[in-house]
């Protein structure tokens, strides 16, 4: 071997040693840096909750938005309360008659006719039934948002009806005769068996469900909450007689709150300037908050005008239902956005 050669592997042999002696530093400062790292976690973490605060706190921009969205959803409240924007049954019956104005004549007859769960004349072997113009429709399942598509339909088709109690008459020509033969169990299995014997009788039953349920939706008795009738029968007829709220004022209620943050969740956003997919995190982190805060102050005031003046028929449970909605999801999305952020930056301290 000439010394030339010799030469060449001594400097590749040096070369090499000088590399991994350089690999070995850098892997010896990534580990001390990675312990100071773990000895420290807990600052560390302390630290980048603080700073997260600070991303997500809300800026001079952002208060703005939140006390517009704050006034719509008051204004809201007090501009369309519980009494307001309502038909009464007449005017329910006629919007109904002018939409199935172009139905066949015998289809729309069959469709138009009352039910017979609006009955509230009784005949000579029934009585004592507790039902009036102003009590049956919280004291009918028929009326039911979400019974009234079993108990009403069956009412229908087997021409009876069925109290809250699931008391059971049968009706004839919107009289009631008597207690229907079995009560709830016979009137059941009768509509059961007409409707495997003639299923057109059972479709055409439940568009007149659907369609009383339309007619009966805007006016100014409405529909009763769900369920609430079948628990507590009086609760229900105060809620509705008494208070206005009802399925129309309520889903209302929650249509108009969920457009309005919308509205204001779509406004915030077009101020957005970020490029990154954490930035965009943060900045509807921002967003949220505002639409949780604002729906949270407007049921607040809500109930406690609510208390102090008595007047139920301005409480907002539509709008309730929002907020606590709101406040769910929104706490949710934030801290799963936090918990990203956070262990997130702190595995980049750890790799880098």
């Amino acid at each position: 071997m000439n010394s030339e050669i010799f030469r060449n592997r001594k400097k590749q042999m040096i070369e090499d040693l000088d590399d991994t002696v350089n690999k070995l530093k850098n892997k010896h400062k990534e580990a001390v840096m990675a312990r100071s790292t773990v000895e420290n976690t807990g600052q560390i973490l302390d630290n980048l909750d603080k700073r997260f605060c600070k991303e997500t706190g809300l800026t001079e921009s952002d208060v703005v938005f939140l006390f517009l969205a704050t006034g719509l959803q008051i204004a809201r409240q007090y501009l369309l309360s519980n009494d307001r924007c309502r038909l009464d049954a007449k005017q329910g019956d006629k919007a109904v008659e002018s939409v199935l104005s172009l139905a066949p004549p015998n289809w729309k007859d069959i469709l138009t006719q009352s039910v017979p769960y609006d009955a509230i004349k009784t005949g000579s072997h029934a009585f004592a039934t507790g039902l009036g113009g102003s009590t049956h429709r919280y004291r009918t399942l028929g009326h039911d948002p979400i019974f009234g598509w079993v108990f009403g339909t069956a009412n229908i088709m087997t021409n009876s009806l069925t109290k809250t109690n699931f008391e059971t008459y049968q009706v004839k020509n919107m009289q009631i005769v008597r207690h229907y033969p079995l009560g709830v169990a016979g009137m059941l299995n009768r509509a059961v068996s007409y409707s495997v014997n003639d299923p057109k009788l059972l479709a055409v039953s439940v568009a007149r469900q659907a369609i009383h349920f339309g007619s009966d939706y805007f006016t100014k008795q409405g529909l009763p909450v769900p369920i609430i009738a079948t628990i507590d029968n009086e609760l229900a007829g105060k809620m509705v007689s008494e208070w206005n709220i009802d399925m129309w004022a309520i889903t209302r209620g929650m249509t108009v709150a969920a457009f309005i943050n919308q509205l204001i969740a779509i406004i915030h956003g077009l101020f957005y300037t970020g490029t990154t997919r954490m930035e965009r995190k943060l900045y509807e982190t921002r967003t949220r908050k505002i639409l949780s805060y604002s729906n949270l102050i407007a049921t607040s005031s809500n109930t406690a005008v609510v208390a102090i003046t008595h007047n139920m028929q301005k409480l907002d449970v539509g709008g309730m239902a929002v907020t606590i909605y709101r406040l769910i999801t929104d706490a949710k999305f934030i801290r799963q956005v936090k918990e990203e952020f956070i262990f997130g930056s702190y595995h980049d301290m750890l790799i880098n």
